[in-house]
């Protein structure tokens, strides 16, 4: 999650263990051989063969419209010039819209804005929330949650870092494949004034090259602001050490 949510550094794992050399390397290089790639970064002398490449292609398009080869010679100067400036435009809008895309992959859907909340909600009223978004939406690993039931200031916390609601979303959904995971509620939903509590066993697919699927159990502490009711805070404990959950990584498997 904290590479993807953009977070100013990356989690503190072995990196001699794939997953965290994945999250943090692959990426990197795929973006370097797109800007390598392009003709921005080209050599001078390149730019400069392409530049001759597309004044012979504007001279050949006016033959072919029926301009005069004279006249032709007379406009090259200007019309190739303004040729240039029109196709440098376009590299530079290519380039930002690649770069730009770049950026957001790989991304899952955009996280929704704030809506109204639902604040005053009784005990079971919240558990049931809380029990369809873990056994029917698996929020875990899709982090579809029912946003109308948190505070927008809520934080989220696992084993790792702590993130913004925000942040923990769109972290969520791009570093999991959801269809490849598997979140079962262990247990039932306990809820009462202060607090939300469950446990939770999962596989979890990483949206990396290979695909590998760790898996782990633990619990989710949810706290809850005694005025409105509204989560105010997640916190995610797992029965196993980061290093343990690692060496359960498989690969080419579903769960």
């Amino acid at each position: 999650r904290k590479y993807y949510n953009g977070a100013s550094s990356v989690p503190k794992l072995p990196f001699s263990c794939p997953v965290h050399f994945c999250k943090t390397m692959i990426p990197t290089t795929v973006l370097l051989s797109l800007c390598l790639s392009s003709a921005a970064f080209t050599a001078p002398s390149s730019r400069a063969s392409s530049q001759s490449e597309l004044a012979l292609f504007g001279r050949w398009r006016r033959k072919t419209r029926g301009v005069p080869d004279a006249e032709a010679r007379a406009e090259a100067p200007l019309a190739d010039a303004r040729q240039d400036e029109e196709e440098d435009s376009s590299r530079r809008i290519f380039l930002s819209t690649v770069a730009t895309s770049t950026a957001m992959l790989p991304h899952g859907a955009l996280a929704k804005g704030p809506e109204s909340k639902q604040t005053g909600l009784s005990d079971d009223q919240l558990r049931e929330i809380i029990k369809a978004d873990m056994v029917d939406k698996s929020f875990l690993v899709t982090a579809d949650i029912t946003r109308s039931v948190y505070d927008e200031t809520a934080t989220f916390t696992d084993e790792i870092d702590e993130y913004t609601m925000d942040k923990w979303i769109k972290g969520t959904q791009s570093l999991f494949v959801a269809s490849g995971s598997r979140v079962s509620l262990v247990g039932d939903v306990d809820v009462n004034k202060k607090e939300v509590t469950f446990r939770f066993d999962e596989d979890l697919m990483f949206n990396i090259p290979f695909k590998p699927v760790v898996a782990l159990t633990g619990k989710v502490v949810l706290t809850r602001d005694e005025t409105t009711g509204l989560i105010t805070s997640y916190r995610e404990f797992w029965d196993q050490s980061v290093n343990e959950v690692l060496k359960t990584a498989k690969f080419g498997m579903r769960a």
